[in-house]
């Protein structure tokens, strides 16, 4: 209820904290376009309504019986196999050809190695000056370590990382080795 909410929204009354008529994100995106991440972890009775909009532009609020258009443009991600999940039936089918139209994989950061030094001068310029802190860059050193480490977690771990070690650090002018996260450390000398 709360996906499908979010995506198609609601009507006063539709379920308990329903207090308020809300536009979904569909009818918030009309005439533009409409960002989905993490679209492999939608509910199968959710997919099928997504299929609808998709298919016709036409979906119902969560507790209307108004069926609303839309002309929205849709761009998905997610970190899921979608070939995998079709075949094991967790994923519908006639979604997964509606939204593969155009697909570009993005490998993971490990296998990019060469945008981490990039990705790390960005991330401490904008948290720097977000927390007003006089740091101009990264030890060399640090920066090795960084660019060695797997990131499991992409590069939304690799920008938490970088906003901790800001934040965090004391130094003026360049974080060093010191101000790098001990669990990343740690995998240095593995």
């Amino acid at each position: 209820g709360v996906v499908e909410s979010e995506l198609f929204g609601h009507e006063k009354g539709a379920f308990t904290s329903a207090s308020t008529v809300r536009k979904g994100r569909f009818e918030l995106a009309d005439g533009g376009t409409l960002f989905l991440d993490e679209v492999g972890d939608i509910p199968l009775p959710t997919q099928v309504k997504l299929l609808r909009v998709i298919q016709d532009g036409r979906f119902e609020r969560v507790g209307s019986t108004q069926t609303r258009s839309v002309d929205a443009r849709l761009v998905t991600a997610t970190h899921r196999d979608l070939d995998s999940m079709v075949e094991e039936g967790t994923f519908r089918a006639d979604l997964f050809y509606r939204l593969n139209v155009v697909a570009i994989e993005v490998p993971p950061l490990r296998e990019c190695r060469d945008d981490i030094p990039l990705l790390v001068a960005n991330f401490i310029h904008d948290f720097a000056e977000e927390n007003q802190k006089p740091i101009e860059g990264i030890s060399a050193h640090a920066l090795d370590i960084l660019s060695n480490y797997d990131w499991p977690g992409n590069v939304r771990e690799l920008k938490n990382c970088i906003e901790g070690m800001v934040v965090m650090t004391s130094n003026e002018g360049m974080l060093g080795s010191e101000d790098v996260p001990g669990y990343i450390r740690r995998c240095e000398n593995v």
